[in-house]
C-alpha cells in the first residue's frame, strides 16, 4: 500500500514513447517505473497491450513483465490485458506459466475481449484463421482449461500439458471491463473485476457492473470472495492547475488515438493544441491532486486504484 494513501494503488502502463525518444528507451524507463513503483509502496504493475500504434511500446506485455521480473522483487505482476481474441489460449496459458516460474506467487492474468487495435490489424494478427472468430467466453474455458490442467468432460484437448508443468504456475484471471458483460463473466469464473473506468468515465455503470459482479459472482480456488479493481487516469501535481497543465500529453494522446493516428505524444505541457484535446474527445479528464491527496510524486502514466470496500488480499 502507497504510504500516501487510505488505498492499495496500482499502476497500468502503456509504454508510451514519447517524442525524441525511442522503443528502448521507453520500455528501460518502464522497467525503471516499475521499480519505482515498488520502492514507493504499490501493490500491481501492470502492462496493457496495444498494436499498431507507433507512440506504444506495449504490444507484448508478457515481453516487458518478464524484464519487470528481475528488476522486481515484491510487487505483483500483470497484463492489463491481454487481449483474448488475438491469441491461441494453450499459448496464453504457456507464457504466464512461464512468468509465474520467473515470478512466483506475484503474477496477475488480466484478459480483455477487444482487440487492442483497428480491426484490420487484429485480422493481421490472427493469420489464417483471423476470420474465425470463437466467443469470449469459449476462449476463457479453454485457457482455464489448459492453465489448470481440469478439463471437462469430453474436451477435444484433453491432457495437453501447458508447459512449464507444475503446481501453482497458473495466475489468478482479472476480467476487463467496460461493461456489464465483462463483470457477467467475471461473476461466472469466479475471477476478479478490473473495470475501465479511465476509458469508460460513466461512474454509475462502473457501480452497477461491480454491484452486478458482487451479486453473480461464484468463488473460485483464487478468489474466495469477490474483489475489484477500478482503473483511473491520474495526474499529481502541487496544484490543480499544475496538475491541469500536465494532462494535456495525455488528453493529446487519447484524442490521436480516437482519430487513428499514432504519433509520438510530447513529453512536457508545451507545445500544447488550441483546445483542450480530452474534451474534444470522448475520454476521462484526469484527476488534479495536491500531493497530500494523491502520492508525493508525479507519476505521469495511469494509477489502479482499489475501491474503499475489500481491499484486496493478493
Amino acid at each position: 500500500m502507497s504510504a500516501s494513501s487510505p488505498l492499495p494503488l496500482s499502476v497500468l502502463d502503456l509504454v508510451p514513447v514519447p517524442l525524441g525518444s525511442s522503443a528502448a528507451g521507453s520500455v528501460e524507463a518502464a522497467l525503471a517505473y516499475a521499480k519505482a513503483a515498488e520502492d514507493a509502496g504499490f501493490t500491481r504493475y501492470w502492462v496493457a497491450e496495444h498494436h499498431n500504434m507507433g507512440a506504444l511500446a506495449s504490444s507484448v506485455p508478457l515481453a516487458v513483465l518478464a524484464a519487470a521480473s528481475q528488476r522486481t522483487t515484491r510487487i505483483r505482476l500483470g497484463s492489463g490485458g491481454v487481449m483474448l481474441p488475438n491469441h491461441a489460449p494453450l499459448s496464453v496459458a504457456e507464457g504466464y506459466r512461464l512468468l509465474s516460474a520467473l515470478a512466483p506467487d506475484r503474477v496477475d492474468l488480466g484478459l480483455g475481449r477487444a482487440p487492442g487495435t483497428d480491426g484490420r490489424t487484429a485480422r493481421a494478427l490472427r493469420g489464417a484463421q483471423g476470420m474465425i472468430e470463437e466467443s469470449f467466453e469459449r476462449q476463457l474455458s479453454d485457457l482455464i482449461a489448459f492453465g489448470t490442467g481440469q478439463y471437462p468432460a469430453g474436451h477435444p484437448f484433453a491432457g495437453t500439458v501447458a508447459a512449464p508443468a507444475g503446481e501453482g504456475l497458473f495466475p489468478p484471471l482479472w476480467i476487463l471491463s467496460s461493461s456489464g458483460y465483462g463483470a457477467h463473466v467475471a461473476a461466472k469464473a469466479g475471477a476478479g473485476l478490473a473495470f475501465a473506468w479511465h476509458i469508460n468515465p460513466d461512474t454509475a455503470q462502473a457501480r452497477a457492473a461491480a454491484d452486478a459482479y458482487r451479486a453473480a459472482f461464484q468463488p473460485s480456488e483464487a478468489f474466495p470472495e469477490p474483489r475489484v479493481i477500478v482503473a483511473a487516469s491520474v495526474v499529481t501535481a502541487p496544484t490543480a492547475a499544475e496538475a491541469e497543465e500536465l494532462s494535456l500529453p495525455l488528453g493529446l494522446m487519447f484524442l490521436r488515438l480516437t482519430r487513428g493516428e499514432s504519433a509520438p505524444t510530447p513529453p512536457s505541457p508545451k507545445p500544447r493544441p488550441t483546445r483542450t484535446p480530452r474534451r474534444n474527445a470522448r475520454w476521462p479528464t484526469p484527476c488534479g491532486a495536491a500531493p497530500s491527496s494523491a502520492t508525493r510524486r508525479v507519476w505521469p502514466r495511469a494509477c489502479t486504484p482499489w475501491p474503499a470496500t475489500r481491499p484486496p488480499t493478493r
